[in-house]
């Protein structure tokens, strides 16, 4: 997308990484820790197991106000963290996912979903997909205290964005085959998705660029070195995570309609960041098929700014955004 070059240009902070931040600016990395959970007065967070299709344990953390009733049922929001398919896990994203259960009566499931090279393609989108059906089945709604027709979200930054782009799609597929019964179609009908939060992500992989996007995804190749993400990591992550370019669960651009994924989008593409035209272009492809957006870009900031230094005033104008964003979704 040419019209967005000039968002390119390095914020002050950000040029020269990371020489230039103020001092004492803390630097997060991103790890596949799992801590023991921090009690925070007003939430009630738990974790627990949901069976993958092939019988593994994926662990899941759920933020909910409390006291919890057991009489008002709520909207769910489930959450996929980023790091390239290979890295992150509970951690990354717990701030986050406290602020919007704190901020809004809503059910949060956090998913720890198995990361490459150990588990290359497509097993972590497949943990990731496993446990939105779960969630979306009339058995597990009483349990979780979720009603979807109140809200039914799914969000994710980076490779999270991407799951959440690539299963929205799944879901309005019919011939979505049931995990549970390996039929080609499912027992029962996963809930309209009535919210997407997609931060900094990637809907195909550069190889696999359709002849009628070559011009709106430029970012891409002109953006090769950058605070956080460079060309370089890039290709290391996808040696590792194994996936075929064409696959449409890999590059969601490819499926053949976008339509009727979700009712309303909260879109947030940063400017510095090779993923910069894949996720405005989502937001357009949303907004033509009558989807209601919510577009917010950070001229100058890297991929994944808030994540890697979150106390700067430009990840604490983020934070504000996000949640902006969540309220406009719950809005519908």
């Amino acid at each position: 997308m040419a019209e967005y070059r000039h968002l390119a240009t390095p914020h002050p902070h950000w040029g020269n990484y990371p020489n230039n931040l103020p001092p004492n600016t803390r630097i997060l990395k991103l790890t596949r820790d799992r801590l023991p959970i921090t009690p925070q007065p007003g939430l009630e967070i738990e974790e627990f197991n949901v069976p993958a299709r092939d019988g593994y344990p994926i662990r899941v953390r759920s933020y909910r106000q409390s006291p919890v009733s057991s009489t008002s049922a709520l909207p769910l929001l489930i959450w996929f963290h980023g790091g390239g398919f290979v890295t992150g896990g509970l951690e990354t994203d717990d701030v986050s996912c406290r602020a919007i259960a704190a901020a809004f009566p809503l059910v949060v499931l956090n998913v720890e979903y198995r990361l490459a090279p150990e588990h290359p393609f497509p097993v972590g989108f497949e943990d990731s997909l496993d446990v939105v059906r779960w969630a979306a089945s009339p058995n597990t709604q009483p349990t979780l205290h979720t009603d979807l027709s109140k809200g039914f979200i799914l969000g994710g930054t980076s490779a999270g964005a991407n799951f959440t782009a690539g299963i929205a799609h799944l879901l309005v597929q019919d011939t979505a085959t049931d995990p549970e019964t390996n039929s080609n179609e499912l027992s029962h009908p996963t809930p309209v998705v009535t919210g997407i939060l997609f931060l900094a992500g990637t809907i195909c992989h550069e190889d696999a660029r359709p002849p009628a996007y070559q011009d709106r995804l430029l970012s891409i190749d002109e953006i090769t070195e950058s605070a956080g993400l460079t060309k370089e990591v890039i290709r290391f992550l996808a040696e590792k995570y194994e996936a075929p370019p064409s696959d449409a669960r890999r590059s969601p651009l490819l499926f053949e309609s976008h339509a009727g994924l979700t009712l309303r989008a909260a879109v947030y593409a940063c400017g510095w960041d090779p993923r910069r035209d894949e996720t405005l272009l989502l937001e357009e492809l949303l907004r033509g098929e009558g989807v209601q957006t919510k577009k917010f870009v950070y001229s100058g900031l890297p991929h994944g700014f808030w994540m890697t230094c979150p106390d700067l005033d430009e990840s604490k104008q983020w934070e504000k955004d996000f949640l902006e964003g969540v309220s406009f979704l719950l809005e519908g």
